[in-house]
């Protein structure tokens, strides 16, 4: 890891801060002691996360097969594993708001990479769907510091990227000696999430330097290689589509075992998918 990097986040003036609510109900998800109406009153104190969790509980991601009007409905029938992915899903979108047009281009990006990461987790087997799309969600959050702390030199980043046609983790570390990968594990970590979503995270561009024991990371990194270049490829967060890239071109597709009939079918898959749910988390 970079000394500019730890920099980076040990001097942010505006540190993204993952809210206490949905911070305290990572936590408690995680603890097997936890019971039912300690996190239900919990997730409850915050009224618009609420209000959030229960849109994406009832969405067509999580296909509940009956309407969930409470949260300890939402508890009961998720779960707590999922639940946590879900406050997440509600929580992170106002660290992204916060900022500007860039940063809301990030949150369509990272929406349609979660899409992507929980479709491929269905496929691949082995990842749990939620986490895969708290991967996908998280994925790029490094960008949104670097835009907000060092936002002059992150221009020349992407005019480097876009009128140089130069490789965005290249770019990043020739005009700032780090990438957003490196600052978004960081990030995680400081924010205590587990430490397999920061590795993943960290790698997401490079999962062939994880070890296949690497905790897990490793496979999740793949997973989050191959959804942003499908994401890219496709236009979302960008500028426009970029049919010249091939997604499949890369060391996540082949640490993952995906097949040619896989592929074909996903993006069909992908697009209807992140239709539905760009209402529920756009």
């Amino acid at each position: 890891m970079s000394d500019g990097a730890a920099a980076l986040i040990a001097n942010a003036k505006e540190l993204p801060v993952m809210p206490p609510v949905a911070a305290e109900v990572m936590k408690k998800a995680e603890d097997p002691d936890t019971d039912l109406p300690s996190l239900t009153a919990l997730v409850s104190r915050d009224a618009a996360l609420v209000v959030r969790v229960l849109k994406i509980a009832n969405s067509s991601f999580y296909s509940m097969p009956r309407k969930i009007t409470t949260v300890q409905q939402a508890i009961v029938l998720l779960g707590y594993a999922t639940l946590r992915s879900v406050v997440v899903a509600a929580a992170i979108k106002d660290v992204f708001m916060r900022f500007g047009l860039a940063e809301r281009l990030l949150w369509e990006h990272a929406v349609a990479a979660g899409v992507a990461c929980s479709l491929l987790a269905q496929d691949v087997g082995g990842l749990a769907r939620d986490e895969a799309m708290v991967g996908g969600l998280l994925h790029d959050i490094g960008k949104l510091l670097m835009h907000a702390e060092v936002e002059t030199k992150y221009q020349e980043v992407m005019r480097v990227v876009y009128a140089e046609g130069a490789d965005p983790i290249e770019a990043e570390k020739d005009v700032l000696g780090f990438d957003h990968c490196e600052v978004g594990q960081l990030l995680l970590a400081k924010w205590k999430l587990p430490e397999r979503l920061s590795k993943a995270v960290g790698a997401h561009h490079d999962p062939e330097r994880l070890t296949e024991d690497s905790d897990g990371a490793q496979p999740l990194a793949a997973l989050l290689q191959v959804a942003d270049r499908v994401c890219l490829r496709e236009g979302l967060g960008r500028r426009e589509e970029n049919p010249e890239l091939d997604p499949w071109a890369c060391a996540g597709v082949r640490l993952l075992g995906l097949n040619d009939a896989d592929r074909d079918e996903f993006l069909t898959r992908f697009r209807v998918g992140y239709k539905e749910e760009q209402e529920v988390f756009g």
